[in-house]
């Protein structure tokens, strides 16, 4: 009856959290889903809590990645980043975490916090790939001059081009000029 009782706690804070239209999206999970997701979240955070690291400076890398996930899984982006960014907070960086900020700012509508992040991949990895992502978040925070600028580069850098950028590239100078 306890669990029950809790459970049902869970859910209607859960629900009245991701009511809030920032930083939530809309999932459509069953309530087994939902709860199923909450067991999983208090579970890895147990987990995480109790982890004994095997060397010293390691941690419980795929507790916190799965729980960044269960939080997306539920709509809450805000969990997630939360949760990547106390990763990096901790001194403990990856390409996929500083990535994963990235796509779930843009998820969000927060385009210039990905873009620090994509660029930030660009910076401290070398890692060019990202000019693509840079791009789309440009091309989505309406700001054409960058998105072509971030384009250019990865196109010269790959040789190759994509068309359907070209073509919300092209979307944004004409909304430009009307």
């Amino acid at each position: 009856m306890k669990l029950t009782a809790k459970i049902l706690i869970l859910v209607i804070a859960v629900s009245l959290l991701t009511a809030c239209k920032s930083w939530s999206v809309q999932v459509d999970l069953t309530p087994e889903e939902t709860q199923a997701t909450h067991a999983e979240i208090q579970q890895l955070k147990d987990e995480i809590k109790n982890f004994v690291p095997p060397a010293e400076g390691e941690i419980a890398w795929v507790q916190y990645i799965d729980l960044a996930r269960a939080y997306e899984k539920l709509g809450d982006l805000k969990s997630a980043i939360k949760t990547y960014k106390d990763v990096l907070d901790d001194g403990y960086k990856t390409q996929s975490i500083i990535h994963n900020i990235g796509r779930l700012y843009e998820q969000v509508g927060e385009y210039d916090l990905a873009i620090e992040q994509y660029q930030r991949l660009v910076d401290e990895y070398m890692e060019r790939n990202y000019l693509y992502d840079i791009t789309w978040a440009y091309i989505r925070a309406k700001n054409r001059k960058e998105a072509e600028k971030y384009f250019n580069s990865w196109q010269l850098e790959f040789r190759r081009t994509d068309e359907q950028t070209q073509q919300a590239i092209k979307d944004l100078r004409a909304e430009e000029k009307k």
